[in-house]
């Protein structure tokens, strides 16, 4: 029930700012607005101010910003269609671009509470690793790694998941004010988990040299699997081989913390797409709604912390909305900003019948896609 609750409340709120990204640029802009819904299907509560009419609909997956002329011809001058095309850009563009602003508040949030930040600066140097040999030392900081920029910690993360195993890779350090680049082959850490009745027993390995022990014992962070006592599991992963710098949070700081992370979260959607377009993951690896009630559910369960866990879900399914929605693909806003560009450089207005054909197919074949989704996250339940 809690994670039915937090799911809506999370859509609601999405959705509903993402309109009101449309509402308010229109509403400053006087385009003639003839009724701001959230969800969709039949109204369940409605309230009309002036000339516009406000409804909550019974779906809350959905919401619209409706306009007087927005798919077809109108005489009225304050018509969406009538609208000067850098003004209709705006208004489009605004619901994706408050999508965005919220994941960064979001994230002003969650930092304030998690300090302190990880940064990309060299606090040590990890012993046995590759990199020790390459010359990196406490104090440098990290600022580009093969070839890629970084602007924070998060940059790294990303990137050293691109590493391959004995391949020279390029590092650019900032050392007293000057550049240097070190190459280095990345360093193979392990970590083998020993689950019993009692804990979890962590030991460390760099490039199989063994490092220490730890023992967690169980509790609301670390939640006992009766499935995983008396198992053991090995995970391995590709690291530079560096304890970064962590620098406490405060007001001068914050802003560009969570503005980085903010870019982060774009970047990796951009990223996710090129990787399905270029056939290196499969549209099957996508979450839908069910997915994403999983990881909701999960969020919700996550012990002490659990709000921070919801707080930083619903960032980033903010932004992946906000993004995903200014894609030039039809039915979406990216869509039929990519028509009035095209009106921008042409000075010549495409029939809106046209128009509204391509974004009809388009909505169709986004219905199709989000069904094939959430059956291969059901499938993915099902099976474990």
């Amino acid at each position: 029930m809690l994670t039915a609750i937090v799911t809506v409340i999370m859509f609601l709120v999405m959705i509903s700012l993402h309109e009101f990204g449309h509402f308010i640029t229109a509403k400053l802009m006087d385009f003639k607005i003839l009724e701001y819904a959230i969800g969709f299907g039949p109204a369940i509560w409605k309230s009309k101010k002036s000339e516009i009419q406000y409804s909550l609909r019974v779906v809350p997956f959905g919401g619209y910003c409706k306009f007087e002329g927005e798919d077809e011809d109108s005489l009225d001058k304050r018509a969406f269609s009538n609208q000067a095309v850098w003004k209709r850009i705006i208004v489009v563009a605004a619901g994706g671009v408050f999508n965005v602003i919220l994941g960064f508040i979001l994230f002003l949030v969650i930092i304030s509470q998690t300090s302190p930040m990880v940064t990309n600066r060299v606090d040590s140097v990890v012993k046995n690793s590759y990199i020790s040999d390459a010359g990196l030392m406490p104090g440098d900081e990290i600022i580009r790694i093969n070839g890629k920029k970084v602007n924070f910690y998060n940059d790294i993360t990303l990137y050293t998941q691109e590493f391959t195993e004995n391949t020279e890779c390029d590092l650019v350090i900032k050392r007293d004010g000057e550049k240097k680049t070190l190459s280095f082959k990345p360093t193979k850490s392990a970590s083998e988990y020993k689950y019993t009745d009692s804990g979890v027993e962590v030991t460390g390995f760099i490039n199989g040299i063994k490092t220490d022990t730890d023992f967690y014992e169980y509790d609301e962070d670390i939640i006992k699997d009766d499935e995983k006592v008396g198992t053991e599991e090995r995970v391995e992963r590709l690291i530079i081989g560096f304890v970064p710098v962590k620098e406490e949070v405060t007001i001068f700081n914050i802003w560009g913390e969570a503005w980085n992370q903010t870019r982060f979260v774009v970047k990796l959607v951009y990223n996710s797409l090129w990787q399905m377009i270029t056939g290196k993951v499969g549209v099957d690896q996508m979450s839908g709604p069910v997915g994403i009630v999983k990881e909701v559910n999960t969020a919700v369960n996550s012990g002490s912390s659990s709000w921070l866990y919801v707080l930083n879900l619903t960032a980033l399914l903010t932004i992946n909305l906000g993004v995903f929605n200014l894609l030039p693909v039809p039915a979406l806003d990216g869509g039929r900003l990519f028509f009035m560009l095209i009106e921008l450089i042409t000075r010549k207005k495409i029939p809106p019948e046209k128009e509204g054909l391509v974004h009809s197919i388009g909505f169709m074949l986004l219905i199709a896609l989000i069904i094939f989704i959430s059956y291969n996250d059901i499938m993915k339940l099902i099976t474990g």
